[in-house]
């Protein structure tokens, strides 16, 4: 339909995307003049931050037709499935699409091609993209030929396969298409005949997720259901349970949380009576906490740089042992925090093939974000470790990378330094184990696991037992 550009617009010194339209094909098919000019008019009269923005529509040399839109370097949805997405970050980028579609549906518009490969990023933002073949709801004429259906087949609604009219329903079934690839790595419906792809999207029972998404089956039950009458009336509808759920599963969040950490509601509750006791049992440790912890502030105060000589990928956390993961990040009891970082397959690249630049700017991307939530060596597949291993498999001289690595083990060093106030000794004691693993010279760990070490035997535990009895 266009050839696209990466331009400089020069009265604003800004880069564009420049789309113009093939000439020889517009000599041929005057209905490619009428949608590229339609697509522009569309998306600019849409304002929303998950739809790109289009600056200008014209035509320029008296008969060449371009579109100036926004321009955007974070990739594509299509390269980011070849990565690992987490399902909290499938379930958020469903949400900010649908929000788009809404948008775009409430102006009457059906975009018709909602695929990954129309997911552009803006950082971590999803933008929708690519108008070209939308459509006005009411429109009294149809761009396309009779008994040919327009959009891919991968990700086409039913009703789109058999070239009835169409509302945003269609839209949102092929967002439940790209929801389900998100979640499990593969499409919903998968054929080397694209004719079979389209049977089956009209006639092959839904797919069902793995039990450890057993979550989200409902809602892909609904986005994907052959009958349109049985889907999300609408954008709104989809986006509040969306919402409902993503509510639901931060609430499951804490209580795992709670009983992983040993804590309950009904303790939490008794710690009321406990109050003044625990302000007395506060007032002494604090003035132990702060006469110890002098030497570690003065060690961080003065640690201006990072030992990275020792770091590989192959030394670093290569076996951790049991017992010491941080509390609230294990599965079960007794078991490891830091699980074996197996490479995803998706991720990793041939000897013979050098890695593209965005895939090694996303890795980095991902592990910068992931120390940011302080997801640091836990849950697997999806935390700052796996992502900075995987970016120096890819390119071992990556100084980034290996920055990043080491920056998980002062990471460690302030939750452990949190823990310690606390008196949390377990807690620092795990910490400070896990942190070592990843810069063994780290000082300030050092610091905190010798004053650790003395706790059993320290004021601490003495008072300890005198108030508890233990």
């Amino acid at each position: 339909m266009a050839t696209v550009y990466l331009a400089i617009q020069e009265s604003l010194d800004r880069p564009v995307v420049l789309k113009i339209l093939d000439a020889s094909a517009a000599d041929k098919a005057e209905d490619l003049i009428s949608r590229f000019l339609a697509e522009g008019r569309i998306v600019a009269s849409l304002n929303h931050p998950n739809i790109i923005t289009i600056y200008d529509i014209g035509i320029a040399n008296d008969s060449d037709l371009y579109i100036s839109m926004e321009y955007v370097q974070g990739g594509d949805l299509k390269q980011r499935l070849e990565l690992s997405i987490s399902p909290e970050e499938a379930l958020r980028y469903l949400s900010q699409i649908t929000s788009a579609l809404g948008e775009a549906h409430k102006h009457g518009i059906i975009h018709r091609d909602v695929k990954p490969a129309n997911v552009l990023f803006k950082d971590d933002t999803p933008l929708l993209s690519d108008f070209g073949i939308a459509k006005a709801i009411n429109a009294d004429a149809d761009l396309t030929s009779t008994g040919i259906f327009l959009g891919s087949p991968n990700y086409v609604s039913p009703e789109q396969a058999d070239g009835i009219k169409l509302d945003g329903r269609a839209d949102l079934y092929s967002l439940g298409c790209i929801f389900f690839e998100m979640l499990t790595g593969k499409k919903p419906f998968i054929s080397d005949s694209i004719i079979d792809i389209v049977i089956q999207h009209k006639q092959a029972p839904i797919p069902r997720l793995p039990a450890e998404l057993k979550d989200y089956q409902d809602l892909v039950d609904k986005l994907l259901a052959k009958k349109r009458e049985e889907r999300f009336p609408d954008a709104e509808a989809l986006y509040a349970e969306i919402t409902k759920l993503q509510a639901k599963l931060r609430s499951a969040d804490r209580l795992r949380d709670y009983k992983l950490t040993g804590e309950s509601l009904a303790a939490g509750a008794s710690l009321k009576g406990k109050r003044s006791k625990q302000i007395l049992i506060g007032l002494i440790l604090l003035s132990l906490i702060l006469f110890s912890t002098l030497k570690y502030v003065e060690i961080r105060i003065k640690d201006n740089s990072v030992p990275v000589q020792q770091i590989t990928t192959n030394t670093v956390l290569s076996d951790t042992p049991a017992g010491t993961q941080p509390p609230g990040s294990e599965t079960t009891a007794g078991t490891a925090a830091v699980p074996a970082q197996t490479p995803n397959p998706a991720a990793t690249t041939p000897a013979t093939q050098l890695p593209t630049p965005e895939v090694l700017k996303a890795l980095l991307f991902l592990g910068r974000q992931s120390l940011d939530e302080y997801k640091l060596t836990y849950p697997p597949r999806d935390n700052a470790y796996y992502y900075f291993t995987r970016l120096l498999e890819l390119d071992p001289d990556n100084q980034d990378a290996i920055n990043g690595i080491m920056e998980i083990a002062n990471r460690y060093s302030i939750l452990a330094e949190q823990a310690m106030i606390k008196n949390e000794v377990d807690k620092t004691q795990a910490y400070v184990d896990l942190g070592l693993r990843i810069d063994p010279d780290n000082e300030a760990l050092l610091a905190m696991k010798s004053f650790v070490s003395t706790q059993d035997t320290s004021l601490v535990s003495t008072i300890r037992r005198i108030f508890t009895g233990k």
